[in-house]
């Protein structure tokens, strides 16, 4: 009797376990639809979404005096309108675009649920009928702060400045004139940011273009092989800090690359000393982009 009361009640908790982690990836389907809606202007995602009923409105700060005011309501029909302004302005957001979805809790027939997107932060409220979520009301913010996004780390690449080529048997230059006046430009370019760290590999071309602008952070230069470097867990070491890397024509854009997790960028030209690769990485996105600091 003590076994068979004990698989009962095994099987029962088991089906209460599989209903909540299905209405669980229900909701989390109907949110990413919601996402999906407003990102990429599907329509038939953003109604499969939203309960024509829909009832959202929200708030957005005021830049000039910090204040939050009263944003305009958007009903169903607007919400739809919306979206296919999205698609014809060929305005959607990739998918390197901060996006997150959360369920919250869920009861019988209701469950509250979590969204944060490139506008701010939604919390919004959803019914089930039908065996089917979806979300009745949207209360939102924007725009988006800092602290949603938790930590935030930050990569600066920039290859070595112009060498010196005048002895072709020298296998470690150093800079040229002209490379040690970018050096300094490049000090000067980061004047204004805050550096937690500055990496170089260990030439005379890369020690002499990252000094000047370690000096002016009162760093001490880091080395680094790139031919034996983690990207994870380079990443994992440097998480939340900005770091500036100076590397070479072919590591740079490789560097660039392993911490993005795909090949984006080729190989730099040779006369490109130039380039700076910025690489933002939060939570749920990593984006770059290619700058040229002449």
């Amino acid at each position: 009797m003590k076994s068979l009361l004990a698989t009962l009640l095994l099987l029962f908790s088991f089906s209460v376990f599989a209903q909540d982690t299905s209405d669980k990836a229900q909701i989390e389907t109907t949110l990413n639809n919601y996402l999906d809606g407003f990102y990429k202007g599907d329509t038939l995602k953003l109604k499969a979404a939203l309960k024509p009923r829909l009832y959202k409105f929200g708030y957005w700060k005021n830049k000039e005096s910090g204040e939050y005011e009263y944003y305009d309501q958007m009903t169903y029909d607007k919400a739809i309108d919306f979206a296919k302004r999205i698609k014809k302005n060929n305005q959607q957001k990739g998918d390197d675009v901060i996006r997150k979805a959360e369920v919250l809790e869920i009861s019988n027939h209701i469950a509250a649920a979590k969204v944060i997107g490139f506008w701010g932060v939604d919390y919004m409220l959803l019914s089930k009928e039908g065996g089917k979520w979806m979300i009745e009301q949207v209360i939102w913010e924007g725009p988006l702060e800092k602290t949603h996004l938790g930590k935030t780390t930050t990569y600066y690449l920039i290859r070595h400045a112009e060498k010196d080529t005048s002895d072709k048997e020298d296998k470690d230059p150093h800079l040229s004139e002209a490379g040690k006046t970018r050096a300094d430009k490049w000090a000067k370019h980061f004047e204004g940011i805050a550096l937690d760290a500055v990496y170089s590999t260990n030439y005379n071309r890369t020690k002499e273009t990252a000094t000047p602008t370690a000096k002016s952070k009162n760093l001490e230069l880091t080395f680094y092989d790139p031919r034996n470097m983690d990207a994870k867990e380079f990443m994992a070491q440097t998480e939340g800090k900005t770091v500036l890397i100076v590397g070479h024509s072919n590591t740079t854009p490789m560097f660039t690359n392993a911490i993005l997790g795909k090949k984006k960028y080729e190989m730099m030209q040779e006369d490109d000393n130039a380039s700076l690769y910025k690489v933002t990485v939060t939570e749920d996105a990593k984006t770059s982009e290619l700058l040229k600091i002449n």
